[in-house]
């Protein structure tokens, strides 16, 4: 099929390059069928584009790219609704939100997007019990 996007044009999505998100993203919980994109131009950051929704891409990242001791643990009802069964299937992503200037820009760590790349189910977990928050600075290791 084909997709008509505000950021990237039109674009060919086939069936399985979608992401299954039953819940779809908190604020966002009508949209459920996203595909990744990562242009070689913008890593480490890549989108999380709705395919019902041309206008809603999510700027997304590998949270361990920034914060390498990012560290948690999902919680069994996401292992669960996602049917994880091994680390290797898994992908974590951070969304980004950059509000003007990209050298301000945060990353959300409390919510990471989780996905099963099995079986192409993904979910934004809220996590419990962590010091994270939702706007963790993005180039805080460039300062240091």
């Amino acid at each position: 099929m084909e997709l008509q996007t505000s950021r990237f044009g039109t674009i060919t999505v086939e069936e399985d390059m979608i992401y299954s998100f039953s819940n779809g993203i908190p604020g966002f919980e009508g949209e459920n069928s996203f595909i990744l994109i990562s242009p070689e131009e913008d890593k480490p950051l890549s989108y999380l584009q709705s395919v019902n929704n041309g206008d809603l891409a999510f700027i997304i990242t590998d949270p361990f790219v920034f914060y390498p001791e990012y560290d948690f643990e999902l919680p069994e009802s996401a292992i669960a609704d996602l049917e994880i069964e091994s680390v290797d299937q898994v992908i974590i992503q951070s969304i980004i939100s950059i509000n003007g200037d990209m050298e301000a820009a945060t990353m959300n760590l409390i919510a990471p997007i989780v996905i099963n790349t099995n079986n192409r189910v993904g979910k934004q977990v809220v996590l419990g019990n962590v010091s994270y928050t939702t706007k963790h600075p993005l180039f805080a290791l460039a300062d240091k």
